[in-house]
C-alpha cells in the first residue's frame, strides 16, 4: 500500500527538476530535528545505541576512544528528544505534480497530498515517513472549466511539475488513511502551502482547513461497545449473539476455548467458524459470500471478542482501505507484509488478536489474498479474505495477566 514517495531536497536521490530552488527553499530544514519530535511525541523508541554508532563523531573516535565517544552521542541524542519542540514548525519543498483534470468533480488534483504519498526522510541513521494527516483538504486545486483549459495547457508545457513548499507541524505517529505503512510513519499536519513553478512564480496557494483527523484523538476514546463489525457488537450476552447468529445464517456451535486463549475467555460460540479458509488443491473450497463469525465468551456469559470472516471475489485493497477509514476514522496502525491491515483503538493483549504481529488494536482489519495454486495454474484471480476482529478493550485491560 506504500504507493510512492516524492522527490525532495532530502531524499530519493534522483535528478531534481527544481534543483537549484529546491537547495535554496530547503537548505535549514532539519530532518533530524522532525524525527526527534517525532520521537517525542509519538514515544516510539529510538535505538540510542545503534543511532549512536551511525554518527560522524563516532565513526571519527579511534578504537580506544569510541566507547567514551559513544557514551556522550547517546547522552546527546537523550537529550535531543528531551528537549524537542512539538509546537515547532517546519518547511520543507518536494518536487510534486498536479494531475489532469477531473470534470467530474471540476478540480486538479495535487500529487504528494494524495492517499499513499509520503516524502522520505533520514535521521539517526534511519529511515522515516512524512505523511500529512489533513492532505485530503488540501489536495483539490478547484477550477471552472472554462479556467481549467488555460491552466492544464500551462501544466503540459512544463511537464505538469510543481514546487511544493509545505510549512507543517508534527503531530504523532502513523498514516490516519492507513496507506502509508512500516515502521517510523510521522504524522503531520500542514499549516500552509504553496505550489511554484520553474520561474518561481506562485502557481497555487491551497487553502488550508481544520481536519478532525488531526485531533488525534486518544486511544481511551475508543469505546468498542459502541463500535461494531458486520452489525455485530461486544458487550451481549452468549445467549443473544447465538439467537441472531441463528437467525441471519442458520446452525450456531459452542465450544471451549481456543488455544492460547486470553485468560478472560471461557469459550465460544460460532457460525461457519472455520469455512471461511481455503487449502490449495481443494475442490470445495469456499466461494465469494462465504461468512464465518466466532464470539468469544467471558466467565459470565458475555461475548468480550468477536471475530468476522468474509470471502469476496478479487478486489483491490484501495476498496477496503476507503470502505473502512470512511466508516471507522483515522487508523491508529497499520501494516503491509502478507496481509494488509489496518487497526484501530487502544492496544490489547496479544493472545486477543487475530495476528500475533500486529496491529495490537482493539479494533483489526486484514486483508489477505486467498491464494490456491490451481487457480493459478488456469490464470484466474485469487479471492480476497477480509478478517475483522472487534475486542471489548475495557474488559481486556481489566483481566489481563
Amino acid at each position: 500500500m506504500i504507493r510512492s514517495c516524492i522527490l525532495a531536497t532530502i531524499a530519493c536521490g534522483a535528478a531534481l527538476l527544481f534543483a537549484g530552488r529546491l537547495a535554496a527553499q530547503s537548505e535549514g530544514f532539519d530532518s533530524t530535528a522532525v524525527a526527534a519530535a517525532y520521537h517525542k511525541l509519538s514515544g516510539d523508541s529510538l535505538d540510542f545505541q545503534a543511532a549512536a554508532q551511525q554518527s560522524a563523531s563516532v565513526q571519527r573516535a579511534t578504537q580506544f576512544d569510541k566507547p567514551d565517544a559513544t557514551a556522550a552521542e547517546v547522552a546527546r541524542l537523550r537529550a535531543l528528544i528531551a528537549n524537542a519542540d512539538p509546537s515547532r514548525e517546519f518547511v520543507v519543498s518536494v518536487n510534486d505534480n498536479i494531475s489532469q483534470y477531473d470534470h467530474e468533480h471540476g478540480e486538479f488534483s495535487i500529487g504528494l497530498f494524495q492517499p499513499g504519498y509520503f516524502v522520505p526522510l533520514e535521521a539517526f541513521g534511519q529511515r522515516y515517513q512524512l505523511v500529512f494527516a489533513n492532505a485530503e483538504r488540501v489536495r483539490a486545486i478547484p477550477m471552472e472549466k472554462a479556467a481549467a483549459r488555460d491552466f492544464d495547457m500551462k501544466l503540459n508545457a512544463t511537464g505538469r511539475g510543481v514546487l511544493n513548499e509545505i510549512h507543517f507541524r508534527v503531530t504523532g505517529q502513523g498514516d490516519p488513511a492507513g496507506a502509508v505503512t512500516g515502521p517510523r510513519v510521522v504524522r503531520a499536519e500542514v499549516t500552509s502551502s504553496r505550489l511554484l513553478d520553474r520561474q518561481g512564480h506562485v502557481v497555487f496557494t491551497p487553502s488550508i482547513t481544520a481536519s478532525p483527523t488531526l485531533k488525534n484523538v486518544a486511544a481511551t476514546e475508543f469505546d468498542a461497545t459502541r463500535t461494531d463489525i458486520a452489525g455485530f457488537r461486544v458487550g451481549v450476552s452468549a445467549a443473544d449473539f447465538a439467537a441472531t447468529l441463528e437467525r441471519l445464517f442458520g446452525p450456531v456451535t459452542k465450544g471451549p476455548p481456543e488455544r492460547n486463549a486470553f485468560a478472560g475467555i471461557a469459550g465460544t460460540v460460532s457460525m461457519n467458524g472455520d469455512g471461511c479458509f481455503s487449502y490449495p488443491g481443494r475442490r470445495n473450497n469456499p466461494k465469494p459470500g462465504a461468512v464465518c463469525v466466532t464470539g468469544y465468551v467471558d466467565n459470565g456469559g458475555v461475548v468480550r471478542s468477536i471475530r468476522v470472516e468474509r470471502l469476496f471475489a478479487p478486489v483491490d485493497e484501495e476498496v477496503f482501505r476507503k470502505a473502512l477509514t470512511q466508516k471507522y476514522g483515522p487508523v491508529a496502525d497499520a501494516r503491509n507484509g502478507s496481509s494488509f491491515v489496518l487497526g484501530w483503538g487502544p492496544t490489547i493483549d496479544s493472545a486477543l488478536v487475530y495476528d500475533r504481529s500486529g496491529p495490537l488494536t482493539a479494533l483489526t482489519a486484514h486483508y489477505t489474498v486467498d491464494s490456491d495454486f490451481m487457480r493459478e495454474g488456469l490464470n484466474e484471480a485469487d479471492d480476497v479474505r477480509l478478517i475483522l476482529t472487534l475486542v471489548d478493550a475495557a474488559w481486556a485491560a481489566k483481566n489481563a495477566r
